[in-house]
């Protein structure tokens, strides 16, 4: 049996349609990978600050993923081990959703619920006040970045994060994390 007969292609397209999938990539978040992203996204339709939110929100999800999967894969042009996973935007009436997905160490799984649990329960100035004290606290050691990514992703959005746990084997997870972004700006 032939690769073709496993995979549909138009089968695919019919699927991203049916569910407004309007962009997905599965693999290693280069800055190329970022920069077509982002060229993409200069095309959305609502408005200019919509597509900036979006793209910061890619953004965000695929640092962590870049620094975070326990799926790595060797870039040529990095010279070095990648994190890889996906990242699709899809569209309702009133919303941009934005999800990524990743495998994570089972460990990591509690203080990511925690974190976006505290985060999700803030409100829009207890938000703003946590962001400065992240910002202002020493960075983590061993891991890269402010930790500001979820609630960055809150305070752009507008929306609280959600995030969906799945087994993939015996010591990672499968992380899902999605974000919506209103189409309408709210005041």
């Amino acid at each position: 049996m032939g690769y073709m007969e496993h995979f549909s292609v138009k089968t695919f397209k019919q699927q991203l349609a049916m569910k407004k999938i309007s962009l997905a990539f599965q693999g290693i978040f280069s800055q190329d990978v970022l920069a077509l992203i982002g060229k993409s996204l200069r095309n959305t339709p609502e408005s200019r600050v919509i597509a900036k939110r979006l793209f910061a929100i890619v953004i965000e999800m695929a640092q962590n993923i870049h620094h975070y999967s326990a799926e790595k894969q060797y870039s040529e042009k990095d010279g070095r081990d990648i994190g890889v996973g996906i990242v699709a935007i899809a569209e309702d009436d009133h919303h941009y959703i934005i999800t990524s997905g990743n495998c994570i160490v089972k460990t990591e799984v509690p203080p990511l619920i925690e974190r976006a649990n505290y985060i999700n329960g803030l409100s829009p100035e207890k938000l703003k006040e946590f962001y400065r004290e992240q910002r202002k606290a020493p960075q983590r050691e061993g891991k890269p970045g402010a930790n500001l990514g979820f609630i960055d992703m809150v305070r752009k959005s507008g929306n609280p994060i959600e995030i969906n746990i799945k087994e993939y084997d015996e010591t990672r997870s499968f992380f899902i994390l999605s974000v919506r972004v209103n189409k309408e700006l709210q005041n």
